[in-house]
């Protein structure tokens, strides 16, 4: 069966918006939100920042384990990493509407620095150039001589069918 990329995408999209839920609900569950006409500015500002850093260190864990699966489970593993990048910008905006100055600039340089060495980790690590320079080496005894040029046309039909996929 084909493999059907649009299929694949939005069901991508979807796990990273299910993994966000996900992850909301159980902070909603674990960490709720105070009873804010009992409390003070104050108090609102540090669980508004609290749960920012929660949610920043939920969204590296989602990213760092989309890059720990296989290759063969690219579509979760995408599903996770959307899920991790909306839990980061979640994370992100809880903590700036924050009044908590020197620490709501520390999660957002936090967060920044988090999606830098995942987006490295991901997508420019990984990358690799492919090899053009085979070793040539004389036909075996018993097969014809233009076999040498007849597979080097076939690489090169293949790597330029390749760097056209990966474009």
């Amino acid at each position: 069966m084909k493999p059907n990329g649009a299929l694949q995408t939005i069901f991508a999209f979807f796990l990273g918006l299910l993994v966000l839920a996900f992850v909301s609900v159980a902070i909603g569950t674990f960490l709720p939100e105070p009873d804010w006409s009992a409390t003070n500015e104050a108090a609102r500002d540090s669980w508004q920042l609290t749960n920012g850093i929660v949610l920043l260190v939920c969204a590296t864990a989602l990213l760092a384990a989309s890059l720990f699966l296989p290759d063969a489970q690219v579509v979760l593993s995408n599903g996770i990493l959307l899920g991790g990048v909306f839990t980061m910008v979640y994370g992100v905006v809880a903590a700036f509407i924050s009044d908590a100055g020197l620490l709501r600039f520390a999660v957002v340089t936090a967060a920044l620095a988090v999606t830098i060495a995942i987006g490295y980790l991901r997508f420019v690590r990984g990358r690799r150039t492919p090899n053009t320079q085979v070793p040539i080496s004389a036909p075996a005894e018993g097969v014809p001589s233009d076999i040498v040029e007849r597979v080097m046309v076939v690489e090169r039909k293949l790597d330029a069918i390749g760097t056209a996929l990966r474009s």
